[in-house]
């Protein structure tokens, strides 16, 4: 469990657990609405969103906004609504890519408050390509950034501090990519606040010591290594000069070959990922950085050997051509690409995703294209409890933990193993690897009910409702739990094994589809120590530079705790600078 998952998608849906109040007066008043405050609640993805919607006679005069969303995802995907609905008076006729369910749940509140106040909201649907049409947009400077993630932002930030103009380029509706969903903090050696550190002094830690560390991973190139290990504790002392409240973790456990002696952490935000990409997002808009959403990058620009630029289409499918000096791929792994996933890796063709951003991998295959070498691609790190569209449920969040208090049964509605938390292998040889979680109340918790309200956990009152629900055969599903609850009334688990939370499943039922998710990937482009990358020859290609997820060497073939962030973070900010470097 490296990454948990910060913000998280699943497919656009009727929200249920809407409720409603007002303040308008009980006489109406002539005019489209009955003027008045009107609340309305609506289930988001980290519990409820409520709108406070006030209207005049003739227009939404203000829209207040309460939730638990994701600082980095929900709340500005709200805040755009927000703005979106009062200079249009239109309900917003999409979701923001990367914020499904807590722009589902905006949209559902605010239309209950239009119907409340006596308006239309079917009427007032806004059609979301309309202002991208005839849209012009900013197409040449000298650097061109492709994805908005940890790498992008913090490359065009730099590049900008050292001078450039920059463009940056972003496929979804919203900035931070996955580097949101990491758990842990983020690694590096020798800054500030780790040489102030007497148990930092006192584990002898060192620039040496962290090359170490990451050495011992397979296949991890040692000039990469270096680069990171060199140039970490400036991005650290960067993003500590940001906000950043750092405070060092010493790792004392066995989850390394090695300590790891050179984490950090602010969680101040709930966690570092989440309160980096805050204070670097922010840090953005004070640059002369030209951010450009709904951007999606399809094809780099060559001028014989060299790349000048890339193709995108934009969000009512114009294609859009951006030209610079450099270009750097920043474009994160590619979990929402499942044929290209088996493809590199045939163990996990069938495996799912916990990428909450749009990663089909154009980077990588923009770079193959030119002729860009690539490392270690079928080095995927997974997750062993992944619901589609949705992402990670961690162990504190099952119905009896890391031993379910659950069946997982198959899409025949069988049972097919003692039920575990990491048990990724049985579950992936499933037919398709489709499997489902099944329940009663006994096993429902906070977490779980906000899944259920949200609609990725479906609800019933028998097995063959749930059955069908769910699109497997609610018959044989109800023979499943039926045969259970015969087995274990000796206390014992004859068909296969399990030893803990033998309890039956009975009452209101609960299910969910999950598999095995492809969470992080360690291989990619192939880049040198300056973030060019190399092609299948080992020369560098001329204007073309990549960072983060994207990029393979680094890690070899495992990820140590804590260099994910610290990959994305320093990699980016030191790309940003090679190619300010090299345009000087």
């Amino acid at each position: 469990m490296k990454r948990i998952l910060a913000a998280v998608l699943c497919s656009v849906m009727i929200l249920a657990g809407c409720g409603s109040s007002s303040s308008a007066p009980a006489e109406e008043t002539a005019g489209i609405y009955t003027p008045g405050t009107y609340t309305s609640t609506a289930s988001g993805n980290n519990g409820d969103v409520t709108l406070k919607v006030t209207f005049s006679a003739d227009k939404i005069e203000s829209i207040e906004v309460e939730s638990a969303e994701t600082p980095t995802i929900g709340v500005p995907a709200m805040d755009e609504f927000t703005e979106q609905v009062l200079a249009d008076q239109t309900v917003p006729a999409d979701v923001k890519t990367g914020a499904t369910n807590s722009s589902n749940a905006y949209i559902t509140a605010l239309k209950d408050c239009i119907t409340q106040a006596g308006g239309d909201p079917d009427s007032m649907t806004g059609d979301a390509s309309a202002s991208e049409e005839g849209a012009s947009y900013k197409t040449e400077a000298d650097i061109i950034v492709i994805g908005g993630g940890a790498a992008g932002m913090s490359a065009a930030i730099s590049a900008s501090d050292a001078g450039k103009s920059v463009i940056l380029l972003e496929k979804s509706g919203i900035l931070g990519g996955n580097t949101v969903c990491a758990a842990n903090g983020i690694n590096g050696a020798d800054s500030q606040v780790q040489l102030d550190n007497e148990t930092y002094q006192e584990k002898g830690a060192s620039v040496e010591g962290l090359k170490s560390l990451q050495m011992n991973n397979p296949d991890a190139l040692e000039n990469l290594v270096d680069a990171f290990a060199e140039n970490s504790g400036e991005t650290l002392d960067w993003l500590s000069s940001i906000g950043a409240a750092f405070e060092v973790d010493i790792q004392e456990d066995d989850r390394n070959s090695e300590q790891n002696y050179y984490m950090v952490k602010d969680t101040t935000d709930g966690t570092t990922a989440v309160t980096l990409i805050n204070l670097v997002s922010k840090e953005l808009k004070n640059k002369d950085v030209e951010v450009i959403l709904n951007m999606d990058a399809t094809e780099l620009i060559t001028d014989g050997d060299v790349v000048t630029g890339v193709k995108a289409i934009d969000a009512s499918g114009n294609t859009v051509e951006f030209t610079g000096k450099c270009v750097l791929i920043a474009t994160g792994g590619f979990g929402q690409n499942s044929e290209l996933v088996g493809k590199v890796n045939p163990s996990l063709a069938n495996a799912v995703t916990d990428e909450i951003a749009p990663t089909t991998g154009e980077g990588l295959l923009m770079a193959e294209a030119v002729g860009a070498d690539t490392a270690n691609l079928d080095a995927i790190q997974t997750f062993p409890h992944v619901v589609p569209g949705y992402g990670m449920i961690l162990p504190f969040n099952l119905p009896g933990g890391f031993t379910p208090d659950a069946l997982y049964v198959n899409n025949s509605a069988e049972r097919f193993t003692a039920e575990g938390f990491e048990i990724p292998d049985v579950l992936l040889s499933q037919d398709k690897g489709e499997v489902y979680c099944i329940f009663d109340d006994s096993g429902m918790n906070d977490g779980l009910k906000t899944l259920v309200g949200n609609g990725v956990i479906t609800t019933a009152d028998s097995p063959e409702e749930l059955g069908e629900a769910l699109g497997i055969d609610g018959a044989k599903l109800a023979e499943t739990i039926d045969a259970f609850n015969e087995d274990i009334k000796d206390g014992t688990d004859d068909a296969f094994g399990r030893a803990e939370n033998l309890n039956e499943i009975s009452g209101t039922l609960y299910g969910y589809r999950f598999g095995v998710g492809a969470h992080y990937f360690m291989g990619g482009i192939l880049i040198d120590e300056d973030t060019h990358v190399v092609n299948t020859e080992g020369n560098p290609i001329e204007g073309l530079y990549a960072a983060g997820e994207v990029t393979g060497g680094f890690h070899g073939t495992f990820r140590v705790d804590g260099s994910g962030l610290g990959d994305s973070f320093t990699f980016g900010r030191l790309a940003g600078k090679k190619m300010a470097e090299a345009l000087n």
